[in-house]
């Protein structure tokens, strides 16, 4: 724990420097989103009409993707399309994006974060400025739901480290589907009923009102697959 928190007081003292929150924000098309009663979480999204793997799984019956919620609702009011849009351009600032969100990380003093409520991984340089984020800023946890199986496998052919702070949870395309954990360490599932579970843990937020509330199993990497029940 020493060691986290120099690690990270030399990160924002040094930010401090020559940093603000109003540089940070836009460095990153106009910051971390705040949090909400649901999830009382920071996160960062993007729009998931920009998912690779989910704009084809979208047109395939009885895919997770075909009844994606984020292409829905509040999402398309133009103030979060903009968003979206200024957050996926701003990944083309590579490290001082890392720097730009590790300021407000540590500024915010967040210890769970999530990635792409909406959205997903664009390339290996994207999750590898998430894995470089996750370095800077050890104390706080990250969840990275994904359905990018190609990233994440030219990850691991390239032997990059990837932070116990950092998990990568990818998602079976097909409801009622599962991943094989034996390739990848983390996984979810989402599911019609709980006898369609694979393993015993099932995300409680159904049983309280859509809220995390004190569950925090999402960013546990000691915990191999989740299953969210379809709603």
């Amino acid at each position: 724990m020493v060691a986290q928190a120099s690690i990270e007081t030399l990160v924002f003292n040094h930010l401090s420097k020559h940093w603000n929150l109003k540089t940070a924000k836009k460095i990153t098309g106009g910051g971390i989103t705040k949090k909400n009663k649901k999830m009382p979480f920071y996160n960062y999204d993007l729009s998931a009409y920009d998912c690779d793997k989910g704009t084809q799984l979208r047109k395939v019956a009885n895919s997770v993707c075909s009844k994606c919620y984020a292409t829905n609702g509040n999402f398309q009011y133009p103030s979060v399309k903009l968003s979206h849009q200024y957050h996926i351009e701003s990944l083309n600032n590579g490290f001082n994006w890392v720097l730009g969100m590790a300021y407000q990380i540590l500024k915010t003093e967040t210890k769970f974060f999530r990635f792409h409520a909406s959205g997903d991984l664009q390339s290996i340089d994207h999750a590898k400025q998430i894995i470089n984020l996750a370095k800077l800023t050890p104390s706080c946890k990250y969840w990275i739901p994904t359905r990018e199986t190609r990233i994440l496998k030219e990850l691991k052919e390239l032997d990059i480290f990837i932070p116990k702070n950092c998990v990568f949870r990818v998602s079976a395309p097909m409801i009622d589907g599962h991943l094989n954990s034996k390739v990848f360490k983390n996984t979810s599932s989402v599911i019609t009923s709980a006898k369609k579970a694979h393993g015993k843990n099932i995300c409680p937020s159904l049983n309280q009102g859509g809220k995390c509330l004190d569950c925090r199993a999402c960013w546990n990497g000691k915990i191999k697959n989740i299953n969210y029940l379809l709603h």
